[in-house]
């Protein structure tokens, strides 16, 4: 999404619509694209994640805060990112001057480390080998 600002018979208006205005005798009214405002509004902060390092197939929890500094409440994306590809996406709905933990629950089989990304947060957690089996044979003396 963007926001167009124009000025329409020397009024500025603002517009969250791609649309197209015609202006007076057929000609278009003066168009200037401005960047879309940054959700600085929105604070992520607090990743957590929990085990950091679990067995395979063990439930492990990423959790985050998601603070909002509006005055108005907001709704504000986050996805979840392992190893650098998209693996989840929620949207926190925050009251002004709140925050809310959002968690994502996942699991792995395979062993190894995994690298969390969340909205500019990172960390990781590792997958434990599994346990090798052991035979022992025993012979009588």
């Amino acid at each position: 999404m963007w926001v167009r600002a124009f000025s329409l018979m020397g009024i500025v208006v603002a517009s969250v619509f791609l649309g197209y205005l015609i202006g007076s005798n057929g000609m278009p009214p003066e168009v200037v694209t401005v960047s879309p405002p940054p959700a600085s509004g929105f604070l992520v902060a607090n990743l957590s994640i929990q085990p950091a390092e679990a067995q395979p197939n063990e439930i492990v929890t990423i959790t985050v805060s998601v603070g909002n500094t509006h005055d108005t409440w907001g709704i504000y994306s986050l996805v979840l990112k392992i190893n650098g590809v998209r693996e989840a996406e929620k949207q926190a709905t925050v009251d002004a001057g709140s925050i809310q933990d959002i968690s994502f629950s996942l699991t792995r089989e395979e062993s190894g480390s995994y690298v969390v990304f969340i909205n500019g947060l990172s960390g990781s957690f590792t997958v434990a080998p599994v346990p090798s089996e052991t035979t022992f044979n025993i012979s009588p003396n």
